[in-house]
């Protein structure tokens, strides 16, 4: 509080003797016009008066101008506030209205949720969500966009948020089959390189660009989208094709939602 008195005591002191320096640079052109040619010193000081109010002038409309500037400034951060919040609440009734339809096609309950870190180091890909034990999340529990896209499984949970083993991770694994068709196998976490689908043999039919699902023969529900295949290498003198799928979503995109029983 002394500070600040100090302060303000500087600031006040400052203005007065701008102001004296001022009112001195006037009287003194007063006082040179009171000694011009054919100029009296009562037009001299009528002319100082005038200079002093221009200037007093000129300070009262430079305070109005910055209050004006500060109102208009605190109007636009309303208004960008104003426009975040509409679209932030568009963005989660949009996400609420496709997580209504899935719910149903799942016949389980989804708890919606949001990404707010994730971690792709050479050892594992995951990413934390915003929703924990108090929420009812638990390990094992299948992660997944709104529109019904694979992203991950819980992986272990704190009291507010939980950790999620992404797709793309080496730990991770799901049964999984070509989108109307009879290829099936088991999609395997490949970091950057996306995923892989192994156990694909060579009389399996599959090709580029393919979509793949989730079966449901493991803990993760059927019909999940896990990707698009990206390229297939045949090799007579091996049992198995080489196939590699790009995931459909990366984390981050957008809300996601966690399927619980």
């Amino acid at each position: 509080m002394r500070n600040e008195g100090i302060s303000k005591f500087l600031f006040v002191a400052a203005l007065v003797l701008a102001g004296l320096v001022v009112l001195n640079a006037l009287a003194l052109h007063a006082v040179r016009r009171q000694y011009a040619p054919g100029t009296s010193a009562a037009a001299a000081l009528f002319d100082v008066a005038g200079q002093a109010r221009e200037w007093f002038g000129y300070i009262k409309q430079w305070k109005d101008l910055s209050a004006e500037n500060a109102r208009l400034q605190d109007l636009a951060a309303r208004s960008v506030s104003s426009a975040a919040t509409i679209e932030s609440l568009q963005a989660e009734n949009d996400a609420l209205k496709k997580t209504a339809g899935l719910a149903t096609r799942l016949k389980r309950h989804l708890l919606p949720a949001g990404i707010f870190d994730i971690s792709l180091a050479p050892d594992g890909y995951h990413a934390l969500i915003n929703k924990g034990a108090a929420d009812g999340v638990a390990a094992g529990q299948t992660v997944i966009s709104p529109a019904g896209e694979l992203v991950g499984k819980v992986s272990a949970v704190f009291s507010t948020s939980a950790q999620v083993m992404l797709i793309t991770d080496p730990a991770f694994s799901v049964t999984a089959r070509v989108l109307s068709g009879q290829t099936s196998g088991i999609a395997h976490g490949a970091l950057a390189d996306g995923l892989n689908f192994e156990l694909v043999t060579q009389a399996d039919t599959i090709s580029e660009g393919d979509t793949i699902v989730t079966t449901g023969d493991d803990l993760i529900p059927a019909g999940l989208v896990v990707g698009v295949v990206r390229r297939v290498e045949n090799n007579d003198t091996q049992l198995f094709k080489k196939v590699n799928i790009n995931p459909s979503i990366q984390p981050g995109q957008g809300p996601v939602v966690v399927i619980q029983p």
